[in-house]
């Protein structure tokens, strides 16, 4: 048999291509690790899926309308049976408290959270209401303020006249009359 040329060889001190074995076991581990994650993804979106499908949808409430409050406390007061000088206190805190929210709500000063004497300077630096309400409005909170620290108290004829007066001035605070 004839002699086969040779096969050519790469220059002196060049090797060529070596066979190495694949990693294989990384390759799976990763392949795995992957899967994995992709299973507990999938089973996290679908949990929050039905979670978010079986939610109550909560309704949307309206907000109230405060003057509308108001007159509803001013209607839901009324004389406590047997009169006596703790339902009197009550009643006249309540009354004088309704009207410190509408006056509240027609200025815009803090009048809830103050004293007599705190109310008092306030409405005196503010133009928004007339000197004669204001003067009608200073003597309703002292005598307020009396029946709960003095111990005096009105019967129920008198304290209901009140009531209708306080309601008369929530009514014309609503309308803006007073200012």
């Amino acid at each position: 048999m004839p002699d086969a040329p040779a096969a050519p060889q790469l220059p002196h001190g060049i090797m060529g291509l070596q066979p190495e074995a694949f990693p294989w076991m990384p390759v799976m581990l990763g392949s795995l690790a992957c899967l994995a994650l992709a299973l507990i993804g999938w089973f996290l979106w679908t949990r929050l899926r039905r979670r978010s499908a079986h939610r109550p949808i909560t309704p949307v409430t309206r907000p109230v309308d405060p003057w509308l409050r108001v007159e509803q406390r001013l209607q839901t007061l009324n004389i406590q049976e047997p009169w006596s000088r703790e339902a009197c206190e009550d009643f006249f805190f309540q009354l004088s408290f309704v009207l410190r929210e509408a006056l509240e709500l027609r200025t815009g000063l803090p009048i809830t959270g103050q004293t007599l004497a705190e109310t008092r300077t306030s409405l005196e630096k503010s133009p928004v209401l007339s000197a004669n309400f204001q003067q009608d409005l200073i003597k309703f909170l002292s005598l307020s303020e009396q029946l709960k620290f003095a111990g005096q108290w009105l019967g129920a004829a008198e304290s209901l006249e009140w009531r209708e007066k306080v309601k008369a001035w929530v009514e014309q605070l609503r309308r803006g009359e007073l200012s």
